[in-house]
């Protein structure tokens, strides 16, 4: 088998193949207001709905005037969690992500 690359943007995301897919990094891209803030995206649920694991993460958005220009200002961060998506599991709550498919053992193997 080789390993594939992919970019994903359909949210959910189901596994529908009989290999394994590695996520290795997920986007989200999320409007809030200020002073607002969001955290967990990336979840990884089994067969039945299930939520396994998430990527953890916090996007924090404020706003501030300051001098003569108002302006908006957001951040987010993400661990290194690593998420492997096995046939028939699903992957939600992101707006796009890059991953690799392949085999468990080619998955594993990509750092």
């Amino acid at each position: 088998m080789a390993l594939k690359f992919l970019y994903i943007t359909q949210d959910p995301f189901i596994n529908n193949s009989e290999e394994f897919v590695r996520i290795l990094a997920a986007q989200l891209i999320y409007n809030v207001g200020p002073g607002n803030v969001y955290g967990g995206w990336g979840i990884l649920e089994d067969p039945n709905g299930n939520i396994v694991t998430f990527m953890n993460g916090i996007i924090a958005n404020d706003f501030t005037e300051a001098t003569a220009y108002p302006y908006a200002y957001s951040f987010d961060f993400s661990s290194g969690q690593i998420i492997i998506v096995p046939p028939g599991w699903t992957f939600r709550a992101f707006s796009r992500a890059i991953a690799v498919q392949g085999s468990l053992e080619e998955v594993l193997m990509v750092h």
